[in-house]
């Protein structure tokens, strides 16, 4: 999902480039492309990427949200009431937390250009307010197809999965991974006297569309490092692109994988699934 961002100054810019985004949208069909906020107030926009903690301490703790592929439409001067606080300074501090995003900047004309490309933000493009319609829509409309080309591009280049096995590291494309199953100290004991020749028994185990595999690091380790993978009740973290069939009753719940596994978990389990799978997709990182 690409989230688009627009904000300007001027409440008709930023009607205007909603209507066009809207209508492009519309038109052509698209699904994975939506308005995630149009505003006049920059600090709105901030406020997607960074949220503030008052600690015990009374200190102030800023921290990054959760990352979603976004297109951002930011004006470059706010007026002159907010001259500490421009498009610029704005995509500054968007870009301390996320370097993926796309930025595009709307302006007055095309004096700004040189000095942003100096403070590296690197922006997808430019909107000249001084242009024609047609012409404002046309770009807009060429911005977005840019983006979503970035965003698959990104998808692909990123879907290789770093995992640790007693040979070595790992990689496998998340599209060959089902799942990852925890060992815990009674499963790892009970393996042991079942093969008492081995030196060593996975903290976790990988399961692919063709094999399996002892991992040398805990099922935790995985949930925080790869969010491509969803955590299903205490015991599995899975690839929700590897679901095959789910099965549920009123108290349990079942997941049929690509490679013929049968993952049973409580319901419970299942519902806190469902509603991260939904998050994942939403956040347009599978």
């Amino acid at each position: 999902m690409l989230n688009v961002i627009i904000c300007d100054d001027s409440q008709e810019v930023v009607d205007y480039v909603t209507k066009v985004v809207e209508n492009y949208l519309f038109i052509e069909e698209i699904s994975n492309v939506k308005i995630e906020l149009a505003t006049t107030d920059q600090y709105e926009v901030l406020n997607l990427f960074v949220k503030k903690e008052i600690l015990r301490s009374g200190t102030e703790k800023w921290t990054s949200r959760q990352l979603k592929q976004r297109l951002l439409f930011l004006d470059i001067n706010f007026g002159s009431d907010l001259p500490h606080f421009d498009g610029i300074k704005l995509a500054q501090e968007i870009r301390k937390h996320d370097i993926t995003s796309s930025i595009v900047f709307i302006t007055n004309n095309g004096l700004e250009q040189r000095d942003i490309i100096t403070y590296k933000i690197e922006p997808l493009g430019y909107i000249h307010k001084v242009h024609a319609a047609d012409k404002m829509q046309a770009t807009i409309i060429d911005l977005i197809e840019t983006a979503r080309e970035r965003l698959y591009m990104s998808t692909i280049n990123r879907r290789m999965i770093r995992f640790q096995t007693e040979r070595g590291e790992k990689y496998v494309n998340l599209s060959d991974v089902c799942y990852v199953q925890g060992n815990d100290r009674k499963d790892r004991n009970k393996l042991q006297d079942q093969d008492e020749g081995s030196k060593h028994v996975g903290l976790s185990v990988l399961h692919t569309l063709t094999e399996c595999e002892p991992l040398t690091k805990a099922l935790k380790v995985y949930d925080e490092d790869i969010p491509y993978l969803i955590r299903l009740g205490r015991s599995y973290l899975v690839n929700p692109l590897n679901v095959r069939a789910v099965r549920a009753s009123a108290k349990k719940a079942k997941l049929i994988m690509n490679n013929g596994s049968e993952l049973s978990v409580q319901r419970k389990s299942f519902d806190t699934y469902k509603i991260a799978v939904e998050a994942l997709y939403e956040s347009g990182l599978i």
